[in-house]
This record gives structure tokens, sequence and C-alpha cells, in this order.
């Protein structure tokens, strides 16, 4: 192929001016006004071959030499992939029709003085290009995969698939295209890989990771599965999927629906007060020794080298070293020995506080700035995930085990904290783990570091990536830890999956290294330009089009592979999660719940009557309030004052004029309070903030708790019941000399358990239920006696299939055929 320029010339009565980019005119002038006398040349710098036309009595053709520009150059294989060119989309032959160029006149007012157009002629040629690139290469790469009878591989190599087999093949999909129709899509989970998955909302990022990940729990036991939660959805795959659509359309997929059993959820230590507990199996920690000084900076937003990042350095390099306190008036310096790599966030502050460098008129820091970092390392304590210990990095990545973080209650910036730690971590110790000596230098090492160290190789799946390796000149404490993951991770096993909805904003060191790409929907431009750039394989033409990618539907992803058994690009199709995915976008409609009026009465005296045993008192107000709210809620109509008559029948007592209203006996105890303030002692202080420390440390364990019915009857009237009873002598060995030494109030120990429901809606709702603890029967209180269930405290002994079958039965679960020699073994 070679560049050619052309001189023409130009007509006798024209004065010849530079080519303007001007409103082009298509307008026909006869021929035969224009005389040609000298040449005039312009140059038109065509990429390609222009087919040679006859000479007319105005154009007169002449070869030049060509421009350095326009000559012909080898490509290297690597520039053309780093570009998005790919050889199906160059013209070999390229004709140009000479009626397709566009002439303008050189003067607006003057008629019938014409010239050509050089953005004309530019704009043909490239519509020529495009035309001729889109025949081309819509049949030039047929699809071609590594395959097996009706499965076909992706990410796999020829020589480990004819060693391995279908073994640690993933489950993912189908082929949505015509060659290779409905052909099963299997990933290769032997080799580590960097997966990416990008989609606009909706689209169905995340449902894919859930994919991935329960096909890995399920098929490879030989990995550890990290997955990262921002958004809280993940804890729902310990169910199986629930969803009518889903599950209809597993017949087709020939899967059936599958809770994991060797999930586990971990949340901030933190937060386990305030999460219920089925929703999380444990908590996880982090030792402050692990981060840097740029962790730190980067995560309290300091700039590394400004006065406060310099004293932040200062003090963490001090805590691990040693450093020595600042003589006071009232204290004498002293040494206090370094702390090496096991210290806390109290150290460090003791570091700011004491220390007699830092805090040097001559040579310290500023106290305005020690304060403000003093203050930071305390907001730090109650983000609820830093421990003294720290959660040992076997807890996470564990063979056989699938691991959710869910770090949905964390800010942003501490998440990417949590990530890049962890991901720096991993790498480290796989790391040592791949090398020949580990084995025999682990019997060498404490317990601690084998903790740390024996790690499997580790998929990490991460969502909502572009908060934490943004592109651009944006750095968060996660950049660093991943783009080193991916960079080095492929060796010691780590693999990457990651998904996001701007694909555009995601750092270009972590794309770059990337080897099997998912695009869903993307409504962007620069998102779409940015995933044809990254694709580690050839695009067919006709799916470069920005249109197309803009109205894939949901659950269609267009599918990239690096592995050269794999041709190019193609459609594929996600197959339905066998586990509950919770993801989901929220419908107002179908979140609407009603209450009979009734209902909603009965659920306020409830709430009402815990309120006042917990405190005595309550506001009117707040009866009001919490009345409003559950009408508004449940669409009802329940009275204020109809519950406050029931509520004082009850024996609570109303003041209207305070505006309060309290239980039975409530007595007031300010002047009580005020006396003990008064008299208290130092000692007195710290015993009962001792208390307090250990209270909350009780409230922070999840515990079943313990209820206190009210009686039905008072004292008095028991007293009245008996003597009436004893005078008619109904009990028989009671005289009328008996008496009543004394009376007592026994208490038999009912358990009241809060659990999440998965109700007819289809969400999680909570509920309640009581058990008597002398007998293991459910216990339900209708308003006037106590009710027994029966038979159920037989279950505690039941096997789980037994279990199943009581399940299926009460939910009328009609159970698959091929499941029928299964159901009669079990009967």
């Amino acid at each position: 192929m070679s560049d050619e320029e052309t001189d023409i010339v130009k007509p006798k009565k024209q004065k010849w001016k530079e080519p303007q980019v001007a409103g082009i005119k298509e307008e026909k002038h006869e021929t035969d006004i224009y005389k040609p006398e000298k040449e005039k040349k312009f140059t038109i710098k065509v990429r390609g071959e222009l087919e040679q036309r006859e000479e007319t009595d105005i154009y007169k053709p002449v070869k030049k030499q060509e421009e350095k520009w326009a000559l012909e150059r080898e490509v290297p294989e690597e520039e053309l992939k780093e570009e998005g060119i790919h050889e199906e989309d160059v013209v070999e032959d390229l004709e140009v029709e000479s009626e397709d160029f566009e002439t303008e006149p050189e003067n607006p007012g003057a008629k019938g003085e014409e010239r050509i157009s050089t953005e004309g002629i530019r704009r043909k040629i490239l519509e020529k290009a495009r035309s001729e690139s889109v025949r081309t290469s819509e049949t030039s790469v047929p699809l071609k995969f590594l395959q097996e009878g009706d499965n076909v591989f992706v990410g796999m190599k020829k020589s480990v698939h004819s060693k391995y087999g279908m073994q640690g093949a993933l489950y993912v999909g189908k082929v949505g295209e015509a060659e290779l129709q409905d052909k099963n899509v299997f990933l290769d989970s032997l080799n580590p890989h960097v997966v990416f998955v990008c989609g606009s909302r909706g689209s169905g990022k995340s449902y894919v990771l859930g994919v991935i990940a329960e096909e890995l729990a399920l098929k490879n036991n030989n990995v550890g599965i990290v997955v990262i939660d921002p958004i809280g959805v993940f804890w729902s795959m310990r169910f199986p999927n629930r969803e009518k659509k889903e599950l209809e359309a597993m017949a087709e997929w020939n899967i059936m629906p599958e809770g994991l059993k060797n999930l586990k959820v971990f949340i901030p230590e933190g937060m386990a007060s305030e999460t219920p507990k089925n929703t999380y199996d444990a908590t996880f920690n982090i030792q402050p020794s692990l981060l840097t000084s740029d962790d730190w900076c980067l995560t309290f937003g300091i700039d590394r080298f400004s006065p406060t990042g310099l004293l932040l350095e200062k003090a963490v390099k001090k805590v691990e070293a040693g450093f020595r306190t600042l003589q006071t008036s009232d204290e004498k310096a002293f040494a206090i020995k370094g702390k090496g790599k096991k210290y806390g966030i109290d150290d460090i502050v003791h570091c700011l506080e004491k220390d007699s460098e830092i805090n040097s008129r001559e040579k310290g820091f500023k106290q305005d700035s020690v304060r403000a970092l003093v203050s930071r390392f305390g907001a730090a304590k109650n983000w609820g995930i830093f421990s003294d210990n720290g959660t040992p990095l076997s807890e996470f990545s564990r063979e056989g085990q699938l691991t959710v973080l869910d770090t949905s209650f964390l800010e942003d910036n501490v998440t990417a904290l949590v990530i890049g730690i962890l991901a720096r971590r991993l790498l480290a110790a796989r790391k040592l783990t791949t090398r020949k000596e580990a084995s025999a230098r682990f019997k060498e090492k404490d317990m601690d570091q084998v903790l740390e160290l024996e790690v499997p190789a580790t998929w990490l799946f991460i969502d909502e990536a572009h908060t934490l390796i943004p592109s651009g000149n944006v750095r968060t404490p996660a950049s660093a830890g991943l783009i080193e993951y991916v960079k080095q991770g492929r060796r010691p096993g780590l693999s990457l999956v990651f998904a996001t909805q701007q694909p555009s904003a995601i750092d270009t060191k972590v794309l770059s290294q990337l080897d099997i790409i998912m695009t869903h929907k993307l409504v962007f431009d620069d998102d779409i330009k940015a995933v044809y750039k990254r694709t580690p394989t050839i695009i067919p033409s006709k799916y470069r089009k920005a249109t197309f990618i803009k109205t894939l539907p949901v659950g269609v992803a267009l599918t990239g592979d690096r592995a050269e058994e794999t041709s190019r690009a193609f459609i594929m199709r996600i197959r339905p999660r066998m586990s509950q995915h919770e993801g989901r976008d929220a419908v107002t409609m179908e979140s609407a719940q009603e209450l009979s009026q009734e209902e909603v009465q009965a659920l306020a005296l409830s709430l009402a009557r815990g309120k006042l045993e917990r405190e005595g008192v309550m506001q009117l107000e707040k009866l009001q309030a919490l009345i409003d709210t559950l009408n508004t809620k449940y669409k009802a109509q329940a009275g204020f004052n109809e519950i406050l008559k029931k509520m004082e029948a009850e024996g609570s007592v109303i003041d209207k004029a305070a505006g309060t209203i309290s239980k039975k006996g409530y007595k007031p105890v300010e002047t009580q309070s005020l006396i003990a303030e008064k008299t208290q002692t130092i000692g007195e202080e710290i015993e009962e903030g001792a208390e307090v420390l250990e209270q909350e440390a009780k409230e922070r364990e999840e515990a079943t708790e313990l209820v206190a019915i009210p009686p039905a009857i008072s004292e008095r009237q028991a007293r009245k019941a008996f003597d009436k009873a004893r005078k008619k002598k109904l009990l028989g060995f009671l005289g009328e000399e008996e008496r009543i030494a004394s009376m007592q109030l026994k208490y038999v120990t009912v358990w009241k358990v809060l659990f999440n429901e998965y109700n007819l809606k289809k969400e999680f709702a909570r509920n309640e239920c009581y058990i008597d603890s002398s007998t293991g029967e459910f216990l339900h209180y209708n308003g006037r006696e106590f009710l027994h269930s029966k038979g159920a405290s037989t279950l505690h002994d039941a096997s789980e299939e037994e279990l199943e079958i009581v399940k299926g039965i009460a939910l009328k679960k009609k159970i698959p055929q091929a499941s029928e020699q299964k159901f009669r073994k079990t009967a």
C-alpha cells in the first residue's frame, strides 16, 4: 500500500487560496467555462492507492514525490493491540469515484467559480474505508474455541485441558451467537487469571461475580476465595435461589437451586452489636502495625510530605524503634522501649503526646499539628477495624472456604485501606509459600507466622473497583497493593476478578494485566472506547459499534479472551445463579406491606410495653410518633386514644399534664441520683466505669434475650384467691388454722429468639418467637393464656434429611423427579 499526491490544474480566472473547511455545496456546473492556462497545485494526502482516472479538460493529475509522513511503515503487533487496531480493519483496495469529490466556490458571492473540497474528499475516503472494513471483517474471523463436545473453554491452555480435562472448569454461561450456538462456556480456574467485568447499573456485574464465586466454591476446593462486598449483598449466597423466573429457567441450564454451605461472612468487629447475627459468621480486625505511613496518609487524606505527613511518619518510626518522653515539672523523662511490628493506635497517640523530640519547643512540631493528628487517630479507633492482635490471614484464605468480607459499614477510604492491606498480605504470603524451602522454613517459625503465611492460591473478588483503583493521578490506600497484586500475582497463583460501572475510571496499570473481559451494557462513549481499547483479542466490526454495546440485554456480555485457543470476542449469555442474589433493584411497589388496624394496634402496644419495661416512663409524643409511623408504613388507621385506653387498662399510669405514660409502681429516682453523685468517691467512679466497659463488652456478644413477661395477677389478687380457696377447703390439706407464711414469685425461663424470615413478598422480614426452656416447645401468648406447641422438641434430634422433608411438607414443595430416589431412601 502506498500514499500518493496528485497535482490538479487550477482554472485560469481563479486566484488560488489555501483550502478552507467551509460549508460544502453540492452544485453541478458545466465544465466548458474553465480554460486552464497554468498549473497551480495543491496536495491531497490519501492513505491507500487512488485509482487513476481519465484526464479531462479541467483536471490534470500529476504524480509528485511522497512526503515523509505518508511513507508506508510497518507497525509492530504490540502497538496494534495497544491501540485496539486489528488486521481485520485494514482495507487493501480502496476505490474513490471522481463524482464523489465535492466542490465549493472560492468566492461565495461569485457563481460558476468552484474548487475541489479537501474536507469532502477526506470524508468520502473514510466512508469508503468503513464500509469496506465492515464487509471484510464480518466474515474474516470465524469463532473458534478450545472445545470438547458441547463444551467450550475460556482462559484454558490446551496442555492444561489435555492433562486435567473438566477439573476446575467453571460453568458460567452459553455462547450467544449463530456460530457454536448454545455451547456451554467454561472458565478455567486451574491457572491464575485477571478477569474484568464491566457494565452499567443493573446490567448484571455483581451477578456475574456471584456466578464465578459459587462455581469456585463448588468445583475447586484447592483455592481460597475472598469476596470484598462493599454493598452487603453476598451474605445471602448461603441460601438457595428463590427467584421465580430464574427457577423456571434452570431447567434449560441443567442446574438446581443450591445454597453454599462453605460460606463464611466476616464483618468489622466494631459493627457486631449493630448487625443481625444470622447475616454474619465472624468478625475481623487489622493490626495497626500493618499500615505504612503512606497507608495512614492516604486514609486520612494527608499530603505525604506536608508537616502533618512528616509528623506521622516520624511518630510511627519512633513507636517501632523506641523514644524518650518529655521531661516536665510533674514527670521525669524516661525511655520507652520499641514495639517493633506489634503496636496499637494507643501507642502512636502516646508517642505523639509524650515524645521529647516531637514536642520540643526548638526542634519539634506545632502543637496544632500534633493535636490534629491525635484527633484523627482517635477517630480511627471508632472505625471498628483495628485491634492489637488482628485476624490471621489464614482465617480469610482457606481451601474450600468462600470468605465474604462485608465492608458495607465502612467509608470508601477505610474499605480501600482494608483491601490494600489484604492484597499486600496475600502477595507476600504466597511469594514465600511458592519457594521450595518454604515448608522447611515453617518448622522454624512461630505459630503466628504460620497462621499468616500458610495460605493457598487465592481468588480475590472486588465489586465497585473504580472507587479503589481510580485512573489518573488519584490514589487510594488500595491502589499500590492491588497494582502489585495483579503485576506479580501470576507466579504465586493469585487471581483477581473485579467489576465496575465505569471502565474508563480504572487505573490502566491494572487494565493492562487483564486476560479475560466481560462487557455488559454500557451507555457512555468514554466507557465504550475504554473497553474496546483494552479488550485482549479481535473484536468484529459489527460489535465495535457503540449502539451495539448500548443495547445489550441484561445478563448478556461481550466476552474477550487472551488465550490463543479463542479466535475472537464473542457474545455470551450468563447462566442463572444457584444461590440467592440480594443485589436486585428495590421495587417500591413490592416493598409495601399492609396490616389490619388490630394488627398495628397490637404491634404498637408490644413496642410501647417493651419501652416502659426497660425505662419505666415514656413521653406521649413518642407514642404518638410511633403510631403515626406504623400507620404510614402498613397503611392502617390505628387510633392513639384506643391504644392509651388499653395501656391504662393494663395498669399504666397516664399523666397528661406532664405528657408522660409510666408503668405501674414507677417512682422517679432523680433525688437519689443527686445524693449518690455527691457522695460518690473516686474509687466508686473507677468501679462504675469498669462495670460499664464490662457491660458494653457483653452487649457486643450475640446472646438470646431473656424475656420477663409481666404476671397476669398481682400478689394481692393471689392472696385473695388463696384465702378464698382455704376457707372453702378446696385444697383438701388446708384448714382454717393455716396461714400464708410467705409468698414468692417464681420465674420460668422463656427464650426470645429474633430472626429474619424470607416472606412471600420476596424480602427478609424481622420476626420473633418464644421457647419454653423447661419443655423445649414454642410458646405463644394470645392475650388470655399461654399456648404450647406439640412435637417441636423432637426436631432437635432429627437429621438434616428429616428436617428437609419437614420443611418441604411445610412449604408444600414439589420434589423434582431427579431427586425421587433420594427422597424414598431418606423417607
